[in-house]
């Protein structure tokens, strides 16, 4: 069964696409506190999400945003606003399509069914894995791990970007500035230390799995992913 993340502040609105598309065989999950709306996709694991625009604390588009960072899943954006400019903007934080208020059922299921055939049915391409290399080292920007031919450790999503990072500019260092606009330029407040620690887990992961690989500090640069001297 297909699931879908419904993110909509009007309850009567949410109501009826949950009655509505359950009807046809889809299960449906309501967010209800808006403040953690990337939780609550993590948790749910949806095939696809509706995204209304106009939410509280952060709009759709923030949300869309965050969404994209760590899944493909599609994301249908849900507005009574929905101008060229609209859909653009849409398009460059994530969605995938658009379903303008007020509504019709049947071309919302129409367009749901559209999208999960694309993605996971007859028109989805084969998936191919997603794997950065260097040393003995593998990234696995899907399944979320490190791993060297010994030993595998799963990462969190953080340290999956930061790595990611490293990995893609090997041999070059990244700057902190460059690692903290990129992994934690939405959020309101990021403590001074936040990125050591990630770093500093990330370096024990590396350890673990016996990797070739080491993450050195530049002195008041940022980081660079190196090869273990012998």
């Amino acid at each position: 069964m297909y699931k879908i993340l419904i993110v909509e502040d009007e309850v009567t609105i949410a109501n009826t696409l949950k009655n509505h598309l359950e009807k046809y065989g889809y299960y449906c999950h309501t967010v209800v506190d808006f403040e953690k709306v990337l939780d609550v996709f993590q948790d749910v694991e949806p095939h696809l999400v509706i995204m209304d625009i106009n939410l509280p604390a952060f709009d759709g588009y923030y949300w869309s945003r965050k969404i994209r960072r760590v899944s493909n899943c599609p994301i249908m954006i849900l507005s009574a606003r929905m101008s060229e400019l609209d859909q653009v903007y849409g398009i460059e934080n994530g969605a995938d399509d658009f379903i303008t208020k007020p509504f019709l059922m049947d071309v919302v299921l129409a367009k749901i069914n559209g999208q999960i055939r694309r993605v996971y049915g007859e028109y989805a391409k084969k998936p191919q894995t997603r794997i950065l290399k260097k040393g003995n080292t593998a990234l696995n920007l899907d399944t979320v791990r490190l791993s060297t031919s010994e030993q595998e450790e799963q990462l969190t999503v953080k340290e999956l970007q930061l790595c990611a990072m490293l990995f893609k500019a090997f041999p070059n260092v990244v700057t902190r500035q460059q690692l903290l606009t990129a992994i934690w330029d939405d959020e309101a407040f990021v403590e001074e230390n936040t990125l050591t620690v990630n770093i500093v887990r990330l370096r024990k992961k590396f350890e673990a799995i016996h990797s070739s690989l080491e993450i050195t500090t530049i002195r008041g640069i940022g980081y660079q992913l190196t090869e273990k001297s012998l």
